[in-house]
């Protein structure tokens, strides 16, 4: 299948007052689309207020356990210094699913008072079980678009199963009533239209990339060596969420394999996650603990200097109902900075990115471990894969990103 480019478009000479809303913590979140997209909007003059739902009340409670009123955070950013963004949360109870129960309600109040306050050209809603329908509802009521993006198959991502069906049912609701659907990938854009949606109605809008910040550069030798690396180590880099189904327990388990034909290889894995502790009990086990790096969580300006200071970044996530239909955001912040990938071949992520002639050599878990040696060993290798990594990178551009974004809300 031929790949998918974002190709420049021109943002329109008006600038446009928008409404996010999602149901994770804007503020505390690993960084990703839902800061990054809002946060490009605002640089390109557009005015961006956010609502979001504290996710991580269970860690940050601090003793308060009702607290029912809205709090705003004025020129807010995350992922650009220069961005200015507004952040409204609702509160809530905070206990096991009355947090979810209340802050339904708080957010329909909090919505309903911005609506009426504010002129707002459109929103644009991520979330659905706790925010999705109150928030196209008041919407109608005020007259204001709703413009959904889709970045996951929602129902999959419900705690309990029995919420699956009712999830379902939301997303028809939602998907049926709103007046734009954007899919990060042709498969999330199948996933809408199973629902009954006109092909029309959707349009795939891939995730991107900052590749002024996200560019090649020289290894950092004082970051590794905060690691225990040495600067003249090969590096293999995996960054993100430690999920279980991460992959990254059939890497570890190889890793003496490859350890075999590159003695001083290093695993580096920047993040934190649900998997960490298995992870790390199965490299004290294998007899690698000292080659495989767990380096926590590093800060959104740090990371392209952990890209840089690595030879091959890799990818190996599992191929589930989760995983499939995914375009992940780091495979981009890889490429853009030379990096030749490693990676498993996920269906959401094949149109976007091919193979080598895009930078990406992809392998199944089974013969993982084999590819990455292989590629490891072969630097002219990796150089070209890089050099294609470089040349894909500028067509994922968040900017025309947000500027194609624009222009179908604007129209």
């Amino acid at each position: 299948m031929d790949a998918v480019h974002i190709r420049r478009e021109h943002r329109p000479d008006e600038t446009l007052k928008l409404l996010v809303v999602h149901e994770v913590n804007y503020l505390a979140k690993i960084i990703y689309e839902f800061q990054i997209l809002p946060e490009m909007l605002s640089m390109l003059g557009h005015e961006i207020t956010i609502v979001d739902y504290d996710d991580t009340w269970d860690a940050n409670s601090n003793g308060h356990f009702v607290d029912l009123k809205t709090k705003v955070h004025r020129d807010v950013h995350r992922a650009y210094p220069k961005a200015k963004v507004t952040v409204c949360r609702p509160g809530m109870i905070r206990a096991p699913l009355l947090s979810r129960i209340s802050a339904a309600a708080t957010t329909y109040f909090a919505i309903d008072r911005l609506l009426s306050r504010e002129r707002f050209d459109a929103v644009i809603l991520y979330g659905l079980p706790t925010v999705g329908v109150q928030t196209l509802l008041l919407a109608r009521r005020h007259g204001v678009p709703v413009h959904f993006r889709s970045i996951d198959i929602l129902h999959q991502l419900v705690p309990s199963a029995l919420l699956v069906p009712v999830t379902k049912l939301l997303e028809s609701f939602v998907y049926r009533n709103v007046d734009a659907i954007t899919a990060v990938t042709p498969r999330l854009k199948k996933h809408v239209e199973s629902y009954g949606i006109p092909s029309e109605r959707v349009r795939v809008l891939p995730s991107g990339v900052d590749p002024v910040m996200f560019s090649p550069g020289p290894r950092n030798a004082a970051l590794l060596e905060s690691w225990g690396i040495s600067a003249e180590d090969p590096v293999a880099l995996f960054m993100g969420t430690i999920y279980r189904f991460s992959g990254l327990d059939r890497v570890i388990d190889g890793w003496p394999k490859l350890l075999a034909s590159l003695p001083r290889a290093k695993l580096l894995i920047v993040g934190i996650g649900e998997d960490e502790s298995r992870l790390k009990a199965l490299a004290r086990d294998r007899g690698v603990a000292g080659d495989v790096v767990f380096a926590g969580l590093a800060s959104y300006d740090m990371l392209p200097d952990v890209i840089r200071s690595s030879d091959v970044c890799i990818n190996p996530f599992e191929l589930n109902s989760v995983t499939e239909d995914i375009l992940p955001t780091k495979l981009f912040q890889y490429l853009s900075c030379g990096k030749p990938v490693v990676a498993t071949r996920l269906p959401g992520t094949i149109p976007f990115l091919a193979g080598e002639e895009h930078g990406v050599c992809y392998a199944d878990l089974d013969g993982f471990i084999d590819s990455l040696a292989v590629l490891m060993s072969d630097p002219a290798r990796m150089s070209r894969l890089g050099a294609n990594a470089v040349a894909i990178a500028p067509d994922y551009d968040w900017k025309q990103i947000a500027e194609r974004l624009a222009s179908w809300i604007g129209r």
